[in-house]
């Protein structure tokens, strides 16, 4: 197979190119009411370099950074249907600043406590947030058995780095080998980055909308800077032979996902992404997980227990799973008491382990 295309000084070039084929073959309505709000002029902002360098601080992250979430939010707040496109549009300033504020920070300290205490400092000073994409961060030194370690803090990080702990718990047994990951609706990259980093010969392949596959290329070309990444126009080049070749990411727009082969994944991810989805999304997605996973494969699943998307329900214990599951944890998050963390473990057919009861009788305390 030849070489990618992919042009680590012309990354923009890969974006836009894998963006428009994906965004012009994009199934009618794959977008749910949640996340159909994007600028209609997405386009330009493959010309705006400076736009990418700061993604972490501007609108290319809305939705997806929980570091924006007091300007995300007044889209709901203030029922302004339009506010995320219309932050994609003009100059793509900056929406935050750097906290300077002497509350603020010693809020940051007491997570960042928090954070150590529901994981292990060692695996937060070595996982925690780089400076790609400029995020808002405050930089704390810590003394551990005489050698002065520093880490970034960041508060959209505290959720990736207690996420990465819990799924990396669980994904013991392949850190020295070379499986495949697939994580559907990752955000900007933040999690898997974290996840690739601590299992380093996993081949990943991430699902989500076009623009937000644009949004992955460039935080993950930017992070691991010799990675080997594929996109969408790869893909359907060569086909689904691609999944045969030596990548380290291979990033396309969702629907792809069901050319995945049967039994072929050894690990899911989904967090905080399916209780954004329309029904027929969920139906699309869980069709795939239960062909593609690989019997004894993992899936972590991390969402609400209810969101209303527009005007679907959309019900943790309704999710379209069938009864071939083991529960290896679930839990409502430490941080987030409304997101309940399920990892379940991928069992034989007829297995009896009635998961779909044990699922029915999942809710908010």
């Amino acid at each position: 197979m030849n070489a990618n295309y992919f042009d680590k000084n012309d990354v923009l070039k890969f974006m836009r190119q894998n963006y428009q084929l994906a965004n012009a073959e994009q199934p009618k309505n794959f977008k749910s009411a949640h996340w159909d709000i994007f600028n209609q002029n997405f386009d330009r902002l493959f010309d705006l370099r400076s736009a990418w360098d700061r993604m972490l601080r501007n609108a290319l992250t809305l939705g997806c950074n929980d570091s924006l979430l007091g300007i995300t939010n007044q889209r709901f707040l203030a029922k302004r249907e339009n506010l995320w496109s219309d932050l994609q549009s003009g100059d793509m300033k900056d929406l935050v600043s750097d906290n300077t504020d002497k509350i603020e920070i010693e809020k940051d300290k007491v997570l960042f406590s928090q954070i150590i205490a529901a994981t292990d400092l060692d695996f937060v000073v070595k996982n925690c947030i780089t400076d790609v994409g400029n995020p808002i961060v405050t930089r704390f030194k810590l003394t551990q058995t005489g050698e002065t370690l520093t880490a970034n803090f960041n508060r959209h990080d505290v959720g990736d780095l207690y996420h990465a702990w819990l799924i990396l718990s669980h994904l013991k047994h392949l850190k020295d080998s070379s499986p495949i990951i697939c994580e559907i609706g990752g955000g900007f990259g933040g999690l898997i980055a974290k996840i690739k980093s601590n299992i380093k010969g996993a081949k990943i392949i991430l699902l989500d909308l076009p623009e937000v596959n644009a949004c992955q290329s460039y935080y993950l070309s930017q992070v691991f800077s010799e990675a080997i990444i594929y996109g969408y126009r790869d893909f359907l080049e060569i086909g689904v032979s691609i999944l045969d070749a030596d990548f380290d990411f291979l990033v396309l727009p969702g629907w792809a996902g069901q050319q995945l082969p049967k039994e072929f994944v050894d690990v899911f991810v989904n967090i905080r992404s399916m209780m954004e989805m329309s029904k027929e999304n969920l139906d699309l997605y869980f069709d795939l997980i239960q062909t593609s996973i690989k019997l004894g494969g993992i899936f972590s699943c991390f969402n609400r227990y209810q969101k209303r998307v527009g005007r679907f329900d959309n019900k943790l214990m309704f999710y379209p799973f069938d009864n071939n599951w083991e529960t290896l944890m679930s839990q409502p998050s430490l941080f987030q008491p409304h997101i309940h963390q399920l990892i379940l473990k991928r069992m034989k057919e007829n297995s009896g382990s009635n998961f779909k009861e044990r699922l029915g009788k999942i809710h908010q305390k």
